[in-house]
């Protein structure tokens, strides 16, 4: 390999500065800072293009560059005018591949064609070919691919293996909103029709300007955190492996007053990301991180919070038969409490709320317990009575009047007045006791959810819709109890769950007045194997 001195590398990239007037034109007029440089690899790759870019003959000079040395081992020229892009407007940068084979570059834009016109390029370097004439084959090398896609889209990730480029589409350019996830199969140069699993639909469009991005050091998962766009920011994690998008909302970041400004990276395990809302004009945070999001189960903790810090102790023989606190008041101050039974090592938790409803807390007393004692192989939370308001007044309704399980914020609408049997209240999440239940799971990020309610028939059935309907039909098998496919009532705690996170959320109707022992027993059994299943699967 040639190597080129330092003096005339200062030389190149200074020269490569992209104008400032180009890069106020908007994020896909940015190159990465410093340009890719993950931590899986010993290279930094950096795009030069001395010319203007609306100059003829422009050519790009791709540079890979030793990061222990400083020198460059391999170079390659591109025609037109090609960056390393920018994930956010931080700077930060991606576009190579976990096993360092595989390079994405974004073609440069300086103008906005009109919308129905506007292409997205992109040039994938395999960076184990040199470019060149190969004597033995008797041909040239071309190690750089050029694709030209419709539509505003810009790189999100690149599969471990380089076979899978993965890219947010937006709607329409310049506008803050992702519409989906979308592959593009590299051999092929087409992208995928189906969008990539997880995905949000137009309805649930989350809005917001990219901010910050970072990834594991695996080169398998690749984090976006987003501004909101005057909503609470969220974080798009993307696993680039399997091919699946999860999106987390962040309601802890509403107020802040500059999101632009925050700052995110991971802690030293990989098991957290630490989000600093602060930063100053040099880009470092101003205090220490406030909010850390689990990598595996994606829950998020407000730093310095004691929110449900009970539940995270270890297993000793003093606390076998698992812990209990109090979570909050409602709104007549009575206590809510929430238990934690099992191993809370376990990723894949499980969420069960007791009672909503007042006068049907026959479930209340359910333990989800084998022998007695909790499951070592599953993590369960449990709400016993999220209204004991109604339930000591024999009431469907809170202490306010208002009918928990229609106020939450999902398709919420006005219904009734104060008293009235379904009374939605004077606004989505007014009261306490529905602000404690999104609070609680926002903040344990449970792999399924399960709401016990009564009604006036004999026999038990659970229900469920949309991305719920496989897990909702496991636990039927497991309960020995019908199935039934019904849609979600407006403003309900798992319509919310089911548009607000990506995992299950369903009811289990069972019949009214006090339980017998045989129910209970059942459904103490089938909790414990659903908590288990969660965790497995």
């Amino acid at each position: 390999m040639k190597a080129i001195g330092k003096s005339l590398l200062i030389a190149l990239l200074a020269a490569a500065a992209i104008p400032a007037s180009a890069q106020a034109k908007g994020l896909e007029t940015m190159s990465a800072i410093n340009g890719v440089a993950p931590p899986w690899s010993p290279y930094r790759y950096v795009a030069m293009a001395p010319r203007h870019p609306a100059e003829e003959g422009r050519t790009t000079t791709l540079a890979q560059i030793d990061r222990e040395g400083g020198a460059i081992d391999r170079w390659w020229f591109l025609r037109g005018h090609w960056m390393t892009p920018a994930f956010a407007y931080d700077g930060s940068g991606g576009g190579l591949s976990a096993d360092g084979g595989t390079l994405v570059l974004a073609g440069y834009r300086y103008a906005y064609p009109r919308p129905n016109r506007w292409s997205s390029r992109f040039a994938i370097v395999d960076t184990d070919t040199a470019q060149g004439f190969d004597p033995a084959r008797r041909e040239n090398l071309h190690p750089v691919t050029r694709i030209t896609l419709e539509g505003d889209l810009k790189l999100a990730g690149v599969s471990p293996d380089g076979e899978t480029v993965y890219l947010n589409r937006y709607p329409r350019p310049g506008y803050p909103a992702i519409h989906a996830v979308q592959a593009l199969d590299v051999a092929s140069g087409k992208l995928r029709p189906a969008p990539v699993s997880g995905s949000r639909n137009r309805r649930d469009r989350l809005e917001g300007l990219p901010v910050t991005a970072t990834s594991d050091r695996q080169g398998r998962w690749a984090y976006t955190l987003y501004g909101g766009n005057g909503e609470a920011p969220y974080l798009q994690a993307l696993d680039t492996e399997a091919g699946r998008v999860v999106d987390v909302r962040l309601p802890h970041l509403a107020d802040e007053t500059n999101p632009m400004l925050m700052k995110m990276r991971l802690d030293r395990d990989g098991d957290k990301l630490l989000i600093s809302p602060h930063g100053t004009p040099q880009g470092e945070p101003a205090r220490g991180p406030q909010l850390s999001v689990d990598t595996r189960t994606f829950a998020v903790r407000r730093l310095g919070d004691r929110f449900l810090s009970f539940t995270e102790t270890p297993r000793r023989p003093g606390n076998l038969l698992g812990r209990s606190g109090t979570i909050g008041r409602s709104r007549e101050g009575k206590p809510i409490e929430l238990h934690q039974v099992g191993d809370p090592r376990w990723s894949g938790e499980l969420l069960v709320f007791g009672c909503i409803h007042g006068d049907e807390c026959g479930a209340s007393q359910v333990k989800p317990l084998t022998g007695g004692c909790p499951d070592p192989s599953a993590d369960i939370f449990l709400v016993p009575n999220l209204d004991p308001d109604g339930a000591a007044a024999g009431s469907r309704l809170n202490g306010d009047g208002v009918d928990l399980n229609r106020n939450f914020g999902s398709e919420w609408q006005p219904i009734g007045n104060r008293w009235d049997p379904e009374y939605s209240g004077p606004r989505p999440f007014s009261e306490p006791e529905s602000r404690l239940a999104a609070r609680i799971i926002a903040r344990v990020r449970p792999a399924a959810t399960i709401w016990l309610h009564q009604f006036r028939g004999e026999r038990p059935f659970v229900r469920a819709w949309g991305q719920s309907l496989a897990a909702a039909r496991h636990f039927a098998r497991l309960a020995r109890m019908p199935f039934r496919s019904m849609r979600w009532p407006r403003g309900t705690g798992p319509n919310w769950q089911n548009h607000a996170f990506p995992d299950a959320a369903f009811v289990v109707e069972l019949p009214r007045g006090r339980l017998e022992p045989a129910m209970r027993s059942r459904l103490s059994k089938s909790l414990v194997r659903m908590g288990r299943w969660v965790r497995e699967d």
